[in-house]
């Protein structure tokens, strides 16, 4: 337990498959409760988002790492904004880098996840796990709910959001020697290495783009046959 994990090992299809049970007995709860009980889900989640990023960084803090290196300035660390905003006013902005973004940045962090040099079923490594599930599962409530209906065309603001943060986060990064956003270099054992290997050092940041706007084809293009398939079957009924 002292040791960490290997992707894809025991303990993390335990985690994924824990994580996916977890998040559709919840949806369920979610489309079958009125609406303020909706609310105090929401909250709940987003407030646990929040109680649980600031254990996290006592825990680190006593831990003796440097704090520097945990800041919640990673994209799934922006999540605690958003929910909260969410929670209390749903922007359709909001709603766009919930469903663009976060959604599959957390998928993506729990299919390759970054701390598998943590202890086993430490803090930390408890707590990586729960966060990202909970980033999936607030979009995905709404989905379900029809609460969240993305639409393509108001990628655009979500574009500026990204224009507006990426190079403050590189500069940071540069400045400092972090790697949040994983803007600066890949992560190993990661498809960022992928990107890298193929974009190279100087076009990395170009390949992360095309990748993002490759992964929104996909996303919206399921939504909309999801939505098509969905709505045909209301038609029937």
């Amino acid at each position: 337990m002292e040791q960490g994990f290997v992707a894809f090992d025991q303990v993390h299809w335990s985690w994924l498959a824990g994580i996916a049970v977890a998040i559709i007995m919840l949806t369920w709860l979610y489309v079958r409760s009125p609406e303020h009980r909706r609310t105090v889900i929401k909250r709940v989640l987003a407030y646990s988002l929040l109680i649980g990023e600031l254990v996290k960084l006592i825990v680190v803090w006593q831990l003796g790492k440097p704090l520097l290196f945990y800041i919640p300035i990673h994209l799934c660390g922006m999540a605690i904004v958003l929910l909260m905003l969410h929670a209390y006013r749903p922007f359709a902005v909001v709603n766009e880098i919930l469903f663009s973004l976060t959604l599959s940045g957390a998928i993506i962090a729990l299919l390759f996840p970054g701390w598998t040099d943590e202890s086993t079923m430490g803090f930390l490594h408890i707590h990586s796990f729960v966060f990202h599930a909970i980033i999936i599962a607030y979009p995905i409530m709404l989905l379900a709910s029809g609460e969240l209906k993305p639409q393509a065309k108001q990628l655009w603001k979500v574009g500026i959001f990204l224009i507006i943060v990426i190079p403050l986060i590189y500069q940071f990064n540069a400045a400092v020697g972090t790697n949040y956003m994983f803007l600066n270099r890949p992560i190993a054992n990661s498809p960022l290495m992928v990107i890298y290997d193929t974009f190279g050092k100087h076009g990395y940041i170009w390949g992360l783009v095309l990748v993002t706007m490759l992964i929104w084809v996909i996303q919206y293009s399921v939504y909309g046959v999801v939505s098509w398939y969905r709505g045909r079957n209301v038609a029937r009924g």
